[in-house]
């Protein structure tokens, strides 16, 4: 193996998207010729991380913030004590997706053994995900490797903000951490935009999760039983009835069934014609967007696999929201704007016919291209 490269991104997070970058991150670099593992620093929502003094979130949050940081993740807690057999079935679902498909360093459940400790690689590389999200209730700063050595090499690869713009305060702090960078990417235009306005240079590139093709994806799929043969797949994480109106209409028009992929441990959708998936692993969750016959999504990673399995699909892009450049992103480099749908749209007007993936597949294939060269480049100059 070549060089020895140690990745930090969120990761036992419980949280589809963050589990399969992760991997993706690893597969890649392993595949191109490097010695890749990602950092076992345990996420600040895992029930394994240990709060310090030195994990205290570095920025100000509002009292909204504030309760719903205390109040989901007890509600969370709640309903799977409720649903304790299924939440089992699933944590065991994603603990067995890594033990078979991942690389970890040791394991870092405080941010001061890290700090104390640190893995010793030839490169270090964050991202990616929303890594860099200032709203993130805990330090942020491992995420922008302070940990490594002094003078060690370090690349972001496909790190997000979450947001289109940062506050003077967050920016200064970020600034001050991103001039220690060798290489800086990004996975959404506003982020390149972000990052030139602290007067630093960054590319954009694919999310990890499309770096592989759907053959390499489908050799880590593990079959969902009991699920119909043709289904129409939900995959939401912003609760959205206008969403849930459209895949009915889609569903009716194609006869179809609905499966319903559950973000958390509880069904989400009352609906007895709908399938809710409640205990899915990353490995399930593959084979449920890999076997479908239409998608519908309003999340970043619903649509990056969408698109990578070249499937019939449409993203809707929730209201008053403002960090949907994520999905915008992906369907304008792929060509495929047509398939978004503003919420609260007429629905008798949505453009649910077959895709022609042709152009797609070349525009996807070259931005794989260009983003496997800023990796190869940067961590052998």
């Amino acid at each position: 193996m070549g060089k020895k490269v140690g990745i930090i991104t969120f990761i036992n997070a419980g949280n589809y998207g963050a589990e399969l970058q992760a991997f993706a991150s690893q597969f890649i670099l392993n595949k191109i010729g490097y010695d890749a593992e990602i950092i076992n620093y345990v996420f600040y929502k895992n029930s394994r991380h240990i709060k310090t003094k030195l994990s205290k979130p570095q920025f100000n949050f509002n009292l909204k913030q504030k309760l719903a940081e205390f109040l989901l993740p007890r509600i969370q807690k709640l309903k799977a004590i409720i649903n304790k057999k299924q939440s089992d079935i699933r944590k065991s679902r994603f603990e067995a997706f890594h033990r078979t498909n991942t690389k970890f360093s040791k394991e870092y459940r405080t941010m001061d053994e890290l700090y104390l400790n640190p893995p010793l690689y030839d490169i270090y590389i964050s991202g990616s995900d929303q890594i860099w999200n200032p709203d993130i209730f805990s330090n942020i700063e491992p995420y922008f490797l302070t940990f490594a050595p002094k003078g060690a090499k370090k690349i972001s690869y496909a790190s997000s903000f979450g947001k289109n713009v940062l506050s003077h305060n967050v920016a200064n702090k970020y600034s001050s951490w991103l001039k220690e960078y060798y290489a800086i990417s990004t996975r959404e235009n506003t982020g390149v935009k972000i990052i030139n306005d602290l007067n630093l240079n960054a590319e954009c590139v694919l999310d990890p999760t499309l770096l592989l093709n759907m053959e390499e994806w489908k050799k880590v799929e593990v079959k969902q039983k009991n699920i119909p043969q043709n289904y129409l797949l939900i995959y939401e994480l912003i609760s959205s009835p206008y969403l849930n109106s459209v895949a009915k209409e889609i569903a009716k028009n194609k006869n179809l069934k609905i499966v319903r992929i559950c973000k958390d441990v509880y069904a989400e959708d009352k609906d007895k014609n709908i399938i809710n998936i409640i205990n899915a692993g990353p490995a399930q969750f593959i084979y449920l967007f890999s076997h479908a016959d239409y998608i519908v999504t309003n999340s970043f990673h619903g649509t990056a696999f969408s698109i990578n399995f070249s499937k019939n699909f449409n993203v809707v892009i929730p209201s008053g929201r403002s960090n949907s450049n994520r999905q915008r992103n992906i369907l304008t480099l792929t060509n495929l704007e047509d398939r978004l749908i503003e919420e609260g749209s007429n629905i008798s007007k949505i453009n649910y016919s077959d895709i022609d993936y042709k152009t797609a597949m070349y525009l996807l294939d070259k931005e794989r291209e260009k983003s496997i060269l800023f990796l190869k480049s940067n961590i052998d100059e």
